[in-house]
Formats: structure tokens, sequence, C-alpha cells
């Protein structure tokens, strides 16, 4: 059967497509990304803690024992099982399953996911995983390449 469309309604057909592609292709990537199962907080991980009005807020890890000195949080236990607060560059996402609690930082440029456990008001990292967004989306464009170079050529076998 043969294509009766214009030359430009074929290549905007294609960059669709193509579009398509990268999206699926990026989001699986991040999906997939790798956990890493260190013990080793990095000083920059984002952790959800009680503030003394009893409203959810975040510190980075390097910045808990001062804010711990100066009462800037009562508890590392979150109140609710689950919520999300925004902060001046990013969101924290975090919930509490089985005791280990998830937070999620993400911004545009980065996705840092940690679980962890509170033992003595100390937490306890479990594992994380730092998605490397822009890398996850440039897999997804050589992927979605690959991907609608497969699908041409098994449409000129035809």
């Amino acid at each position: 059967m043969e294509d009766k469309r214009g030359f430009l309604a074929q290549i905007f057909i294609a960059l669709m497509i193509f579009s398509a592609l990268v999206g699926v292709w990026s989001v699986a990537f991040m999906i997939s990304w790798p956990w890493d199962k260190s013990d080793e907080w990095k000083p920059e991980f984002r952790l959800i803690a009680v503030c003394p009005n009893k409203q959810v807020c975040g510190f980075a890890y390097k910045d808990l024992a001062d804010a711990k000195a100066k009462g800037l949080y009562t508890s590392l236990t979150p109140i609710e099982p689950a919520g999300d607060v925004q902060e001046e560059y990013d969101w924290l996402k975090w919930k509490v399953e089985k005791g280990i609690i998830e937070v999620k930082a993400s911004s545009w440029h980065f996705q840092t996911t940690i679980r962890y456990k509170v033992e003595n008001e100390e937490p306890i990292l479990v594992e994380y995983q730092d998605v490397d967004v822009p890398r996850a989306f440039y897999y997804g464009v050589a992927a979605g390449l690959f991907s609608l170079l497969g699908l041409y050529l098994r449409k000129l076998r035809r």
C-alpha cells in the first residue's frame, strides 16, 4: 500500500513518533536507574523533619546537627505517612512504609530518592537513587532514534 501523504506530512508524523519514543524511553531510564546500597550519606541529601510548629520541613544531611542544636526541628519521623513540601529550589515528597522513610527530592536537573530509617533520632541510610535527568534524557534521545530507525527499516522491508 502506497503512502499518499505529502513529504512534510511524513516528516511531521516521524517527528511526533520520535518525540513519543524519546518520552517513553526517558521515563523508562529514570524508573530503571540503579539503586546504590551504600551506607555513606552525601551531605546534600534532604531529609524530612518536623518543625516546632508541627509543619513538615526539609534539611540537608550536613545541616542536621546544626539545625537540632538551634531547635529548628523536633523529630526526624514525619507525622503523616505521606506528603510533600515545596522548598526554594525543589520539591520534597515522602512516604513511610514499614518503618522505612522514602524521600524524593526533585528538580529539573536531578531526582534523588533516599530510603532511610530513624533509630534513636539518628537517620540510618538504607539505599539511594541519584538520577541524572539530563543524562536519562540523552539516553532517551539515542534510544528513540534507534527505535524510530528500526520502525522505518521494518516499514521499508514490507
